[in-house]
């Protein structure tokens, strides 16, 4: 029997009985939170998930776009290629920052270049998240087929908890 303890917001702890293992976990508040942003529907939909989940803990939200690893450097794009990745990243962040100050929530963003799921877990780790939130889909669904998916990834390599939002 797997015993789980949660803190409630005074400091208290409610254990919390499953039969998944003999290990005990500690969950606290959400302190901080990332969300990954790609501007494809499931995205939007995980972006208000984690507007919700801010606002029920009175936390940030930090939103990444990533831009793939494949594009030029996105701090100076030389290509029309990386400008059009520049630009929807842009879009994508702006739009998450007005629908967050719309609700009361402080948002900080972080555009980025390389492989997505590996720098969604690193702005993670460095912010340091009590949870990631993403789509479970991305911008392409052939590109899933071909190089797998960027949730699937973040859920199976990732140390901190990651709500997958449909």
């Amino acid at each position: 029997m797997r015993i789980i303890k949660i803190e409630n917001q005074s400091g208290k702890s409610k254990n919390i009985f499953n039969s998944y293992g003999s290990t005990t976990t500690t969950l606290t508040k959400i302190k901080n939170i990332v969300v990954a942003l790609d501007g494809s529907k499931s995205s939007s939909n995980a972006l208000d998930y984690a507007i919700y989940l801010a606002r029920q803990n009175q936390t940030t939200l930090f939103g990444i776009y990533v831009i793939p690893m494949f594009s030029i450097n996105y701090k100076k794009p030389s290509s029309a290629l990386a400008k059009m990745f520049v630009d929807n990243g842009k879009k994508v962040l702006m739009e998450a920052k007005i629908r967050c100050a719309k609700n009361g929530v402080l948002f900080k963003e972080k555009m980025a270049n390389g492989n997505e799921g590996f720098m969604v877990i690193s702005y993670a780790k460095k912010r340091k998240a009590s949870i990631i939130v993403m789509g479970s889909r991305g911008r392409s669904n052939v590109r899933e087929l071909f190089l797998g998916s960027v949730s699937h990834y973040v859920v199976h390599k990732s140390p901190i908890p990651v709500l997958v939002v449909k």
